[in-house]
């Protein structure tokens, strides 16, 4: 069956429509698994046709392609929000750790399905992943350069900043969803938040948000 990941999706049928379809993978994927979860249980959940299903979608993989992609972009989305909602270095990246915390608490089953591995991605949905990182990325780093060219921030390799101020939080937070960890990550994002920021912050920071 074909895959149809790509974003002429929302003009097949009504945002509401695939919206719908969206959450009710979401439910079963989360209550019995990818693997368990059949495109009828999808369609009971939502309340839809197989057929309209199909017709959108293409297949279980096909939706669970877009249930990604969705999701992917749903967090970018908050997360550049809440950056240019910053003013200054320390409090942009801070504002990264704790927009992380608190996006993951709030949709702790999205979450935990982008941290899955169950999805086989088409070579299609492969390609929309990369752009969509791409264009993410881009924008993080445009957010942050004025930051690092005033001396608020290190200068650093540029491959070295997403590990120094998200990989510690994503970890915990895998070993979070995972159940290994029990502490919620909201209450631990000040921490967090503070290392990040101790990793990258430069000799000559300007103004500094108030702790």
């Amino acid at each position: 069956m074909t895959r149809r990941s790509d974003r002429s999706l929302p003009r097949a049928g009504t945002a509401a429509r695939r919206a719908s379809v969206l959450q009710a993978a979401l439910v079963c994927f989360t209550e019995v698994g990818f693997d368990n979860t059949t495109i009828q249980d999808i369609q009971r959940e939502a309340h839809c046709s197989v057929g309209s299903l199909y017709h959108h979608f293409g297949s279980k993989d096909g939706i669970a392609e877009e249930l990604f992609i969705d999701g992917i972009e749903h967090f970018n989305q908050g997360m550049l929000r809440k950056l240019k909602a910053s003013s200054n270095a320390e409090e942009s990246v801070k504002a990264v750790v704790r927009f992380y915390c608190d996006w993951t608490v709030r949709n702790r089953p999205l979450a935990s399905y982008l941290h899955s591995r169950d999805i086989d991605f088409s070579d299609q949905a492969r390609a929309r992943l990369k752009e969509i990182y791409r264009e993410y990325i881009t924008a993080v780093f445009g957010w942050f350069t004025p930051f690092v060219a005033r001396g608020e921030m290190r200068v650093l390799p540029r491959e070295a900043y997403v590990p120094l101020i998200s990989g510690p939080i994503q970890e915990y937070v895998r070993r979070w969803l995972s159940g290994h960890y029990e502490r919620s990550p909201v209450s631990l994002k000040a921490l967090f938040a503070d290392a990040a920021w101790n990793a990258v912050k430069g000799e000559s920071r300007g103004d500094t948000a108030e702790r």
